[in-house]
């Protein structure tokens, strides 16, 4: 893809995103929750585009469970919360996994992951207290979140743009865990999409120009 295919493609999914959020402050209407998992199929289709070899694998991977999730937490389903959380923790392995080869220790990433996994504490210390037969699973789920985003903290990335993902999605699931178990927060659905939306954006950006970098050295 050239440089104007690959602005139109960021433009397209932020139209995407923008009108599934302004149209679901007017829900429920048919087909909503293919709608809201659309910007992050769409990349998906990018991925197939613009990645090869593992990158490609993972990434897509990441992608499709975290589109699957979308869906499932806008089921009416039974036990839709278990299955979409089951569906995510998949999705951060995913990426988990696909960071992986790029992460080298260092003292500064070290001190750019103490705030993310301090904002986790917070959160968890917040939340477990309310949260009953779902411990076990919140528990796990963070610390699956917590595998993800300090794996993109310490890869060797030439942009800030997996760790400005990984953070958005622990603000992303820290506003779901507080709504739910904790208290009802103002527009949180709002909140919490856009801030997932930016955090796919961010990941996806900074795996395809860390890909890009890592190819080339």
């Amino acid at each position: 893809m050239n440089r104007q295919n690959i602005r139109f493609s960021q433009l397209f999914y932020w139209l995407l995103a923008i009108s599934y959020l302004l149209l679901s402050q007017f829900y429920p209407y048919p087909l909503q929750a293919l709608h809201k998992a659309g910007p992050i199929l769409f990349l998906v289709i990018l991925t197939g585009l613009l990645c090869t070899g593992r990158l490609r694998l993972w990434l897509a991977m990441a992608l499709l469970f975290s589109a699957t999730g979308d869906i499932l937490l806008a089921s009416t389903i039974e036990h839709s919360f278990i299955f979409g959380l089951l569906s995510f923790a998949v999705a951060h392995l995913c990426y988990a996994v696909g960071f992986w080869p790029w992460c080298r220790w260092s003292n500064k990433a070290l001190l750019k992951a103490l705030p993310l996994v301090g904002i986790l504490l917070v959160v968890l210390l917040l939340v477990l207290p309310h949260t009953a037969e779902l411990r076990l699973p919140v528990l796990v789920y963070m610390g699956i979140i917590s595998l993800m985003a300090v794996l993109a903290i310490f890869s060797q990335v030439q942009t800030p743009y997996l760790l400005i993902g990984a953070f958005l999605f622990v603000i992303s699931d820290s506003l779901i865990a507080v709504n739910k178990f904790v208290i009802a927060l103002p527009a949180q659905h709002l909140l919490v999409m856009l801030t997932y939306y930016l955090a796919q954006y961010y990941l996806f950006l900074g795996c395809i120009k860390q890909g890009n970098t890592y190819v080339r050295h």
